[in-house]
């Protein structure tokens, strides 16, 4: 394209030139120009006039040279231009730290090997170094550099002649593989990840330190989309091999993740959720629903949890967990808290007084005095309670920043707020961390719940919980009760609250009080069905 309009350049100007010495040559067969101008020159310089059809001739000459001088020395110039450009962009697309190409010369390289290798199979094989950036913090951005330039050189030496390889940042790499075959193309794909996984086991050793390297490793099969009505483009290619990636940090290091149509519909669903989120808070799109909690012993309600839900209008209700972790990252966390919040005491303002009030907050709102002064703001305006307020934060919270999250958490209780801690069993608690905080519940794990039936690991698990709950003097809530045989089992075991579909799925808040004032009937024939 860029040389096609270089050469229309030069064909353009040639064709300007020799049109002005048309014209000019035009003017002077049909007016005299030249001999004109000659004869006004004859009186003041004698003999001239015999030299009048030399004057002509040497006009045209030296018209014809000064163009083609003027040519030769813009072209020059062009070709200058054009060297430095090269230069320029080469720059731009090399990554400097490896020698491979970086983002963007991946991308100009894509289009190039997608329209020129029509017929092979391609696939990119994308692999980060997960753990670059702690290596980094730990030992020096140096350090952190040397393992991307092995790297570089070792994917170098996994690629074929027709593949391409690129680096596209803070330990990223991409390696679009082209096969003749399905089967060429399955055996490239495993030998690749094979050696690279093997280069990562076996560490590395950079200036007397060995360095543990973890991977995230993910598959995109570029083959049938290019066959589709609209294949992507590079930029969605791209696009699609960091949200892979991403998905990917949720795995084991040494799974392998394939880009599948689930992936794609939840890339659609974030790239939705992080256009329209903070709109959707705002319109009231975003709605708290509430999933009561059970007191086993007396079958009351003890209180209710809040739980977000959002309904589009044309993708209909959006996962929970996608639009409060997206929130949490583009730092929307704390204005959705307060929005849900804020929705759900003015509903529980006509509510039982003793009813309580759960909901989840993250560390990172926890540590911050705004979230504070956010929520006792919303309480002094709804006429809620402190007391009929309950904040569950997970359990890896209270290990990871046990430190960090005491002092708010003090500040909570002194006004009278409850804790408890969520997800207990997930994560690898001893009782030295239960003591660092003045928690006043344990949250079981509605998958240790849910399995209790068919593990006899679960059962344990859940039976070790309420009995440490017992030990502390502090109340147990399961999660995630669906049958009625999980319900009897918790009963015996001692379990103080239950949560679940047994009971009730989150309810709009219209529907809470209807739901309280008819809940004796209900757990009348939860007792028969038991």
């Amino acid at each position: 394209m860029i040389r096609q309009i270089l050469y229309n350049k030069r064909v353009i100007e040639l064709c300007s030139i020799a049109g002005i010495m048309a014209f000019f040559f035009w003017m002077d067969r049909s007016f005299g120009i030249l001999d004109w101008v000659v004869n006004e020159l004859v009186p003041s310089i004698p003999g001239l006039q015999q030299y009048t059809t030399t004057i002509a001739g040497a006009g045209f000459v030296g018209l014809a040279s000064y163009s083609f001088i003027q040519r030769v020395k813009s072209r020059h110039e062009e070709l200058a231009r054009n060297t430095l450009e090269k230069l320029l962009l080469q720059q731009d697309f090399i990554d400097k730290n490896t020698g491979l190409s970086n983002r963007i010369g991946f991308k100009l390289m894509l289009a190039e090997f997608r329209n020129s290798e029509v017929n092979t199979k391609k696939s990119i094989i994308a692999f980060e170094i997960r753990n670059l950036v702690s290596i980094a913090s730990i030992h020096g951005a140096e350090v952190a550099r040397n393992i991307e330039s092995l790297y570089s050189d070792e994917i170098t030496k996994l690629s074929r002649e027709k593949d391409f390889a690129a680096r596209a940042d803070n330990g990223r790499f991409y390696l679009l593989v082209n096969a003749s075959s399905l089967d060429e193309r399955e055996e490239r794909i495993q030998q690749v990840i094979d050696q690279i996984r093997q280069f990562a086991d076996n560490g590395i050793e950079i200036s007397g330190q060995a360095m543990s390297i973890h991977l995230n490793i993910g598959v995109l099969d570029l083959t049938e989309n290019d066959k589709t009505d609209t294949p992507w483009d590079e930029e969605q290619v791209v696009q699609r091999l960091d949200y892979m990636l991403y998905c990917s940090q949720n795995k084991s290091h040494d799974l392998v993740a394939s880009y599948s149509d689930d992936m794609e519909q939840s890339l659609m669903q974030r790239a939705l959720v992080e256009s329209e989120l903070l709109t959707a808070l705002s319109n009231g799109q975003i709605k708290p629903y509430f999933q009561p909690f059970i007191d086993m012993k007396t079958n009351s309600i003890a209180g209710v949890e809040i739980l977000a839900r959002w309904e589009h209008p044309e993708a209909g209700f959006i996962s929970p967990a996608m639009f409060v972790m997206v929130a949490e990252e583009v730092g929307a966390s704390r204005d959705f808290t307060k929005v849900i919040l804020k929705q759900a005491c003015r509903a529980a303002r006509d509510w039982p007084k003793d009813l309580k009030l759960a909901f989840n907050i993250s560390p990172n709102e926890l540590r911050t005095d705004q979230t504070m002064d956010d929520m006792f703001e919303v309480l002094k305006e709804t006429g809620i309670s402190a007391e009929q307020i309950e904040i569950e934060i997970t359990e890896n919270a209270f290990i990871e920043e046990v430190g960090e999250i005491t002092e708010a958490v003090n500040k909570l209780k002194k006004h009278g707020i409850q804790i408890s801690i969520d997800d207990f069993g997930t994560g690898f608690s001893n009782l030295s961390h239960l003591k660092m905080l003045p928690f006043d519940k344990i949250k079981i794990d509605q998958s240790f719940i849910r399995d209790m039936g068919s593990n006899s690991e679960s059962i344990a698990i859940v039976k070790n919980i309420i009995a440490l709950g017992k030990s502390l003097n502090l109340p147990t809530v399961a999660e995630g009760i669906e049958l009625s045989n999980n319900r009897e089992t918790l009963l015996e075991l001692g379990c103080s609250i239950g949560q679940g579909y047994l009971y009730a799925k989150a309810l709009q808040a219209e529907d809470v009080l209807p739901f309280i004032q008819n809940f004796n009937t209900e757990i009348v024939s939860l007792d028969e069905v038991a």
